[in-house]
């Protein structure tokens, strides 16, 4: 039994529909990652490549070519950079103006399955997959590309997800497929001594970062598509069990889990979840109550890899199996939204260069 309410909130947010989509390859490549400046709408995808796309048209600005394995991460700071991580054991740093790899970080002969940023932009804390009995937590300093410390105790088993602090500097959790997440403050690097809390989801772990006006709280997704909330402490501050019993038959199907986005001005969390034939669920995320806002359907045919959302500007870029790219706006359609022609009337802040939604 679903350890949730389900309700309606058709009011939360404008209404998206499908705008435009494109194919990032007639292969059998399918996407792994979307993410997004305000320039550019960034992809990665199996055949190991990296598409920057115009976020208006969905034509094809740039491909880039670095890693030789799977692109397990993408993440663009500001403007004109992007860090791209990938099993090859190797985190890339991109100038976007000249596309061209300016700084390469090695974590070889460890994979890299995850990484992040800290909030100054001073230390990259990578992850892996478990080699000999250990997963490893590596950071690297973006200034010299040296490893700062390397932690080899936390996880037991491949690290999936990496998330510093929006606002402290050297507090950040890691998520692992042995279950747990572990927070962090390396105002020193000592292992022992950095871990300040440990929360054990009880499975694998898929998806975990920090929400809240002060980034007060934890969400975890699992693999097993359960979802649950926590404090900074640990403790359980809502459990909802297996988000798949919020299917109802012939009007929503839910299959598995995305990823959650917090949207700071309403103070709202919302889920994203998706149905193995391409249908995109929102729902607002509330203690003991999931409340579906939209379904958006008709873009996608198969599972929905990545989903890249800023919910103030009421624009998505999603990704899929399918090897789509999928624009959702409140804009007026164009008359061909499959790829074909020129696309205006995004909303401004999608236009403008002031700042990045990532």
């Amino acid at each position: 039994m679903a350890q949730f309410q389900l309700s309606q909130a058709n009011d939360l947010l404008v209404p998206m529909h499908l705008y435009k989509s494109t194919h990032f390859a007639l292969d059998n490549s399918y996407i792994y990652d979307v993410t997004a400046n305000s320039s550019h709408v960034i992809v990665s995808a199996s055949n190991n490549q990296i598409k920057l796309y115009n976020p208006e048209t969905l034509s094809i600005a740039n491909t880039l070519v670095y890693h030789n394995e799977k692109i397990t991460k993408i993440k663009p700071v500001g403007e004109h950079e992007l860090f791209s991580a990938s099993l090859d054991g190797q985190i890339a740093r991109w100038d976007l103006r000249t596309n061209n790899v300016v700084q390469q970080f090695k974590a070889a002969p460890s994979s890299v399955s995850a990484f992040d940023i800290n909030c100054n932009g001073t230390v990259i804390a990578a992850g892996s997959e478990l080699e000999a009995h250990d997963a490893k937590l590596m950071f690297l300093d973006t200034r010299t590309s040296q490893m700062l410390a390397s932690f080899d105790e936390s996880h037991s088993d491949d690290i999936t997800e990496i998330n510093y602090h929006p606002t402290i500097p050297h507090q950040l959790i890691s998520a692992s497929t042995d279950g747990l997440i572990c927070q962090f403050d390396t105002s020193t690097y000592d292992e022992e001594e950095n871990i300040i809390a440990v929360i054990n989801s009880g499975s694998s772990v898929n998806k975990a970062g920090y929400f809240g006006p002060s980034a007060e709280y934890i969400y975890c997704l699992t693999h097993i598509e359960t979802l649950s909330l926590h404090n900074l402490e640990g403790d359980v501050v809502s459990n909802f069990g297996d988000i798949r019993q919020a299917t109802q038959p012939g009007q929503l199907q839910v299959d598995y889990a995305v990823d959650c986005r917090y949207e700071p001005v309403a103070q709202r969390l919302y889920m994203l979840t998706g149905s193995n034939s391409g249908d995109i669920n929102v729902m607002h995320v509330n203690i003991g109550q999931l409340q579906l806002c939209q379904s958006l359907k008709g873009g996608h045919t198969e599972v929905i890899r990545s989903i890249h959302w800023n919910p103030q500007d009421n624009v998505m870029f999603s990704g899929g199996e399918d090897a789509k790219l999928c624009t959702w706006s409140n804009a007026p359609p164009p008359a061909d939204a499959t790829g074909n022609g020129v696309v205006r009337g995004l909303p401004s802040r999608m236009q403008t260069k002031r700042h990045s939604p990532y």
